[in-house]
């Protein structure tokens, strides 16, 4: 049985681009190699109170490259 928890999440969201205007989403083991999105996961986990590493992978339109 699942067990809910109410700490908190971060959200990792890798970007490739040249001027921060535009790009694409960084794929894990395509654009970022698999060791290294997992040291990143595996240093989310040692802040006390993170639960949950969730990764961003959508594309976004000129000029919204912020998470919203």
């Amino acid at each position: 049985q699942r067990i809910r928890s109410c700490q908190r999440s971060v959200v990792f969201r890798p970007f490739l681009s040249r001027d921060f205007m535009t790009g694409l989403p960084g794929i894990p083991d395509s654009h970022l190699p698999q060791e290294v999105v997992d040291k990143m996961v595996e240093a989310f986990f040692t802040v006390p109170g993170i639960s949950r590493v969730l990764f961003d992978l959508t594309a976004k339109p000129s000029e919204t490259t912020e998470w919203e």
